[in-house]
């Protein structure tokens, strides 16, 4: 079964208030978009590619596409002299003949430099959202105990139990079994 996202953004506290120093707060939207997860896919791949071995690069790569294609705003950030900073995305500069120039980075990039930040972003909103997503396509063990990473035991029966027989028991008449009807509820119950 799949439930839609609320359709607003989440913030989380990333850092809490220490002192004179506020909390430090993201908003991002409430879950990745389809946009950020092909992005976090091929940052995995191009990871993968250079070295098969670089699993946790890999997994850098993953998160910090979820946040830099989620990530709308933030509090508790600021600059050297005290100045709020908003969050803005790397922009790509091209020359006259349209020709790929250099990147600026924008604020959202200082931010996932940030490994405080980073580590935060992820803890608060990329793994509870991989987590959710991993139990809504299967990979999860089953809350009730019976899937095969619930049960790593293989010891379970797998013929019904029979009892024996003594030959004493005989059929005895009951009473109908068939279940009554029950009135319906109204709806919204």
């Amino acid at each position: 079964m799949w439930a839609l996202a609320k359709p607003e953004p989440v913030t989380k506290e990333l850092i809490p208030a220490r002192g004179d120093h506020p909390a430090v707060t993201a908003t991002f939207n409430p879950q990745p978009s389809p946009l950020s997860l092909r992005a976090a896919r091929r940052a995995v791949a191009e990871v993968l590619r250079a070295d098969p071995t670089a699993v946790e690069r890999a997994g850098d790569a993953f998160t910090a596409a979820i946040i830099r294609y989620n990530l709308l705003s933030w509090t508790g950030i600021v600059g050297q002299q005290g100045e709020v900073i908003e969050p803005t995305h790397d922009v790509e500069i091209r020359d006259d003949e349209d020709r790929f120039v250099e990147v600026r980075p924008g604020t959202i990039s200082a931010f996932i430099a940030e490994p405080r930040l980073f580590e935060a972003a992820d803890r608060e909103y990329v793994l509870p959202w991989t987590q959710l997503d991993a139990e809504k396509n299967g990979y999860a063990p089953s809350p009730n105990g019976t899937s095969e990473g619930a049960m790593p035991e293989t010891d379970t029966v797998i013929s019904p139990a029979t009892p024996e027989s003594s030959g004493d028991v005989t059929s005895a008449p009951t009473a109908s079994t068939k279940p009554k009807r029950k009135q319906a509820k109204p709806s919204g119950k």
